[in-house]
């Protein structure tokens, strides 16, 4: 049996996911990415994960930094998905128009967020293409009052 990439990303596209931006800061500069490969891993240690291309120019400083934050997108922040998303706009810049508060792990967070999830490195596997990055969980919070941003089939929902 054999299939093609198009047919393997179609059918993953019918998987619908939450929407993060990965926020991280190395010892010059703050970085951040639009993740969708984000996942609980365990409670005990609380740990999570997601993975990071590697062919991105934002893979080796995250993994260096040894911080990053998860900032799990609110509904009216589609717009913050597409930023981190572009290979064409400086994050560091956007970080600082932003104006990004610092959490508990010395990261940069988005404010308005759903939740966010601060997190300490604790594991890199390869996967391929990819890098799964494993984040011991420092602090966490979230806002009930929101509402998620998904991702389905290559376009953007709000419930």
């Amino acid at each position: 049996m054999s299939f093609s990439t198009d047919e393997f990303k179609n059918s993953l596209s019918h998987f619908a996911s939450g929407v993060t931006v990965v926020t991280f800061s190395d010892t010059t500069r703050a970085g951040g990415l639009t993740v969708s490969s984000f996942s609980s891993l365990s409670l005990d240690p609380p740990l999570v994960l997601f993975s990071l291309q590697k062919n991105i120019t934002s893979h080796d400083p995250l993994l260096a930094s040894g911080l990053f934050t998860v900032n799990i997108l609110a509904s009216e922040q589609q717009e913050l998905s597409n930023q981190f998303a572009s290979g064409k706009i400086d994050k560091h810049e956007l970080i600082q128009k932003l104006a990004c508060d610092l959490g508990h792990n010395g990261v940069p967070y988005l404010n308005g967020t759903l939740a966010r999830i601060e997190c300490e490195l604790e594991k890199q596997v390869d996967g391929g293409d990819h890098t799964i990055v494993i984040g011991r969980v420092l602090f966490a919070v979230s806002d009930d009052s929101k509402r998620p941003l998904l991702y389905y089939r290559r376009n953007y929902y709000n419930i």
